[in-house]
């Protein structure tokens, strides 16, 4: 990946953030607005970008979007990211995808250390308050 193109994903924010939980795993996109306390439209806006970019992959699993690190990961990504991750938004970030994970645990939707994936594919994969069948209808 050519640095300017890296550098400008890596200038922003929300992607900075988005990357930063994707870290750990795939996520759906239902997840890092849950996560990120921010609209579907402004976090479905920056991943596809880092799509289009390279920085990520995506797949549909059901009605859900997948996302994940592009591999193989750039080396100069993989450095910021490691010294990103200390800042405090991030570890909060990251304080609350693992409550995530754990009540989607706790809420039987995948028994792997990464439930994202599972919880998505047994069809857990919702925001609170929402209802499952409005899920199913509109897709990630």
């Amino acid at each position: 990946m050519e640095l300017p193109i890296l550098y400008k994903c890596l200038a922003d924010g929300t992607r900075l953030r988005l990357l930063n939980l994707l870290r750990d795993g795939p996520l759906c996109g239902c997840h890092f607005i849950e996560v990120l306390g921010m609209d579907q439209v402004k976090v479905s806006k920056q991943l596809n970008y880092m799509n289009r970019m390279g920085l990520l992959d995506k797949e549909r699993e059901a009605n859900w979007m997948i996302y994940r690190l592009a591999e193989p990961l750039d080396p100069i990504m993989a450095t910021n990211l490691e010294a990103y991750s200390k800042g405090k938004v991030f570890v909060e970030d990251s304080e609350r995808l693992s409550g995530l994970k754990s009540r989607l645990m706790e809420e039987g939707c995948g028994t792997n250390p990464n439930p994202i994936p599972a919880a998505v594919a047994s069809g857990c994969c919702s925001l609170p308050g929402r209802k499952p069948e409005l899920n199913k209808e509109k897709a990630s």
